[in-house]
């Protein structure tokens, strides 16, 4: 839906935060004008452009590198190298890459050869008392692999939902001795289409070639061997839940992966509204929303059922939160007489992509000009239900409960407080800097990440409401004789998102192009505190298990128990360390 706006007269906009201007930002930046404000294209550009005009008509000053901008590059994409090829079988090779094969998101650029072992879903799952790997030498040969799982077709009831993802799959076949992985989708799970050559992240490499190719080239494999089809095999997988591995008799692969990174250009976008007070507006309050989406949803992000390119507008995931800087922005610049701390008012780029605007900005040299004493993020807040108001961070200083408690009074929000400083979202990088910071938040919904993520979904009163209470905050902040006094919140003992086991407590910097697992801090009182590691620090093994990227990490982690003993080693500056570690009970 293409949605035409009229231009504001300058009579139509008020200082006072409002639904109407709120309604106003997020149409247009939801629109599909922006195609989804995906960083590096013409719709990141209009978004940057339509901020930048705003923030000269309230009057905020350039606080970037360049004017209002602070530019950086990442990498957004990954095409099609020249020298990528496949056969399987006779050694004849498979024609049209793209079209009959093509290398897997996770792929390294690297080749191999070897004999072909079908492991069913290559899947282990222990606690379900199935392994595809079992009884199966996979050193030096390829998997053969099929996509899901044995509970794909029942989504409401699937035990094995969490070991579907490919990362997840390959690395075990991995870990099993395979040297390259071949990837096909079985009969029952619908059409032979091939997967799409999405970017999921730079430090996703699996250092070995994965292919993704059409069945059609494979299915001699079980006529020849088994002398059933594809579809019967995993007809009977999935009835019996029993795997049904074989190595292929004269199954041989070659394959050869070529991918080619591809990088773009975009911009954090930052504006100033200097104090009054000669002392104080030199301590500065960062008012921030990161601006990215997900564009058409095939490069990183979505989660879209039927993964065909559709805009994802992302009018809640943030266009709510970029409209409410700048509502804020507006209403400050109306009492810029009435500020004694400065204000810096900013959207990030590259957010969904893992917090790359901010952990930019905060490693940047424009950090150390600005002396940061608070940060406030909006992410999500366009869609208050039944009045609830999640507010995160509210343990990283001591001021921060009870003044929210004190002006929920006024509000009313059911108020949901999480103490913790890390998170999903911008603030999570200027905590790392023991910046005290508060996360709005409205909540997650059924339309994230998804293209049903527009407007008309979006509560304009209730935004305006949490705006006010940010506002309120901000100028309670701005009124103080003292900075806020910053607190590393303690680690909570609980299982993680992923279901591990055992924590180390590190903040993974997404961001970082180093080799290992970069961290950005640790967790108070958490096991790699106690350890000794501290924020840059590169972890490059842990215990047996080598670490070149988080993924690697989050492998060897779900390798460990509570109460068990182990090693880690990482480099800090040109030194490498090893130290002993004992994961918590």
């Amino acid at each position: 839906m293409l949605v035409i706006f009229a231009a504001f007269s300058p009579s139509d906009k008020t200082p006072k935060i409002t639904s109407g201007e709120i309604s106003e930002h997020i149409k247009y930046l939801a629109s599909d004008k922006l195609a989804g404000r995906f960083p590096g294209t013409e719709g990141d550009c209009l978004t940057e452009e339509y901020i930048i005009n705003e923030f000269e008509e309230y009057g905020l000053k350039p606080a970037g590198t360049n004017g209002y901008l602070q530019p950086f590059d990442y990498i957004s994409q990954l095409n099609l190298g020249k020298n990528n090829s496949l056969s399987i079988g006779n050694g004849e090779l498979i024609s049209g890459a793209g079209e009959n094969f093509i290398p897997v998101y996770l792929s390294g650029n690297a080749s191999a050869q070897g004999n072909i072992v079908f492991v069913g879903y290559g899947i282990n799952a222990p606690e379900l008392n199935y392994n595809d790997y079992a009884g199966i030498d996979l050193k030096g040969k390829i998997a053969l692999m099929m996509m899901y799982s044995p509970g794909y077709n029942n989504p409401h009831d699937n035990p094995f939902g969490k070991y579907e993802r490919l990362r997840i799959k390959c690395g075990a076949a991995k870990e099993q001795g395979a040297i390259g992985i071949i990837i096909i989708k079985g009969p029952e799970s619908g059409e032979d289409d091939l997967v799409h050559l999405r970017m999921y992240g730079h430090s996703e490499n699996m250092d070995i070639p994965v292919m993704n190719v059409k069945r059609s080239f494979v299915e001699y494999i079980f006529k020849n061997n088994k002398n059933m089809t594809l579809n019967d095999i995993q007809k009977s997988i999935d009835s019996t839940r029993k795997p049904d591995s074989f190595e292929s008799k004269g199954g041989m692969a070659q394959l050869k992966c070529d991918l080619v990174p591809v990088k773009s250009e975009t911009n954090n976008i930052i504006g100033l509204i200097e104090g009054n007070d000669p002392v104080l507006k030199n301590e500065y309050i960062v008012i921030g929303a990161h601006m990215d989406h997900l564009g058409d949803g095939l490069k990183y992000g979505s989660l879209n059922e039927n993964h065909t390119a559709q805009i994802h507008n992302g009018a809640d995931d943030n266009a709510s939160g970029v409209a409410g800087v700048l509502e804020l922005a507006q209403y400050f610049a109306s009492k810029k007489n009435n500020l004694k701390r400065s204000l810096l008012f900013m959207t990030f780029s590259g957010e969904e992509a893992g917090l790359l605007g901010s952990a930019y900005f905060t490693k940047s040299e424009l950090m150390k000009k600005y002396n940061i004493v608070s940060m406030i993020n909006l992410d999500m807040v366009g869609r208050l239900t039944d009045n609830k108001l999640t507010i995160g961070g509210t343990g990283t200083s001591s001021l921060w409960q009870g003044l929210l408690d004190s002006l929920n009074k006024s509000f009313n929000f059911n108020a949901v407080y999480d103490k913790d400083g890390y998170g999903p979202s911008d603030h999570a990088s200027f905590y790392a800097k023991d910046i005290p910071v508060l996360f709005f938040f409205t909540g997650l919904h059924k339309d994230y990440h998804k293209p049903s993520d527009d407007w008309q979904f979006i509560n304009f009163d209730g935004e305006a409401k949490v705006l006010n209470m940010a506002a309120s905050v901000i100028n309670f902040l701005n009124g103080l004789q003292t900075k806020p006094d910053f607190i590393k919140v303690a680690s909570e003992k609980k299982e993680t998102n992923m279901g591990f086991r055992v924590t180390l407590g590190v903040i993974p910097d997404y961001s970082s192009t180093k080799e290992g697992l970069e961290i950005t801090g640790v967790k108070s009182g958490g096991v790699a505190e106690i350890a000794g590691l501290q924020a840059g620090d590169v972890i490059t093994k842990l215990g047996e298990y080598d670490i070149k990227n988080i993924y690697d990490y989050t492998d060897a982690l779900s390798k460990f128990k509570p109460g068990e003993e182990s090693e880690v080693t990482f480099i800090r500056g040109s030194e490498t360390t090893t130290v002993k570690i004992t994961f918590h009970k």
